[in-house]
C-alpha cells in the first residue's frame, strides 16, 4: 500500500505543476482576454464548493459505517459491497462535478479562449477534491482520497485534451471521465480485500479457524 501511494505521488509531479501555476497563468490570461465573468464565477464556485460538496457527500460517509463495522467484524463480502457503494456513490459525485464544470466554462469558448478557459477550470473542479484530500490523515488509511483526487486529475487533463483536438458531448466526457474513476474503485475494492484477507489470516493462524468469507 505505500508502494502505491508512492508511486501515485512520483506521477502526480507534472499534475502539482499544473495545480501551481495553471490558476495563475489561466487567471491572467483570461483577464488579457477581457474574460473577467469566467475569473469571477471560477472564484465564486472554488470557494463554495467545499462546503457543497461536503454535503453532498454525506450519503457516501453514511455508507462508509457499516463497512468500517463488517471489516472491524471480519465480514469480508458486507465489508466490500458497503465499501464498494459507498465509493461508487463518491466517484459519481466527483465525475458529475467534474464534468458540469468543465462543460460550464468551455460551452461559450472560442478558438482564442478554449485553453485557458481548461485550465482555469482545472483548478475549480478539482481544487475542492485536493483540499478535503489534504484534511485527511497521512498513510494508508488516505489512500482512496488521493487515488480518487489523482485519477480525477488525470482524467480532466485526458478529456481538456480530447475536447481541444476532437467535438466531445457531455455524454463522452462523463464516460471518458468515469473510467478513470472505475480503476481507482477497482485498485481500491482490491486492496481492501487484501488488507482483510491478511487479518483474517492471521486470525486463523491463532485461532484454527477456515474461511474468509
Amino acid at each position: 500500500m505505500r508502494t502505491l501511494l508512492g508511486f501515485i505521488t512520483a506521477l502526480t509531479i507534472p499534475l502539482a505543476l499544473l495545480n501551481m501555476l495553471g490558476g495563475v497563468v489561466s487567471g491572467i490570461w483570461l483577464g488579457i482576454l477581457g474574460e473577467w465573468s469566467t475569473i469571477g464565477l471560477g472564484i465564486l464556485f472554488f470557494l463554495g464548493s467545499t462546503l457543497l460538496l461536503g454535503i453532498v457527500l454525506l450519503p457516501s460517509i453514511l455508507l462508509a459505517a457499516p463497512a468500517a463495522y463488517c471489516a472491524e467484524k471480519g465480514k469480508t463480502l458486507a465489508m466490500l459491497c458497503f465499501g464498494a457503494l459507498s465509493n461508487l456513490y463518491t466517484i459519481a459525485v466527483i465525475t458529475v462535478w467534474c464534468c458540469g464544470v468543465l462543460y460550464m466554462f468551455v460551452k461559450d469558448a472560442n478558438s482564442s479562449s478554449l485553453v485557458p478557459k481548461l485550465i482555469w477550470s482545472y483548478g475549480v473542479a478539482i481544487g475542492p477534491w485536493s483540499y478535503m484530500a489534504s484534511k485527511e490523515p497521512e498513510g494508508g488509511e488516505n489512500l482512496g482520497s488521493v487515488l480518487s483526487t489523482f485519477l480525477a486529475e488525470l482524467a480532466y487533463v485526458v478529456v481538456s485534451f480530447i475536447v481541444i483536438l476532437f467535438p466531445v458531448t457531455v455524454l463522452q466526457a462523463l464516460k471518458v471521465f468515469a473510467g478513470f474513476m472505475l480503476v481507482g474503485l477497482a485498485i481500491q475494492m482490491t486492496v481492501a480485500y487484501l488488507i482483510q484477507k491478511e487479518i483474517r489470516e492471521t486470525a486463523q493462524r491463532a485461532t484454527g479457524e477456515d474461511g474468509l468469507w
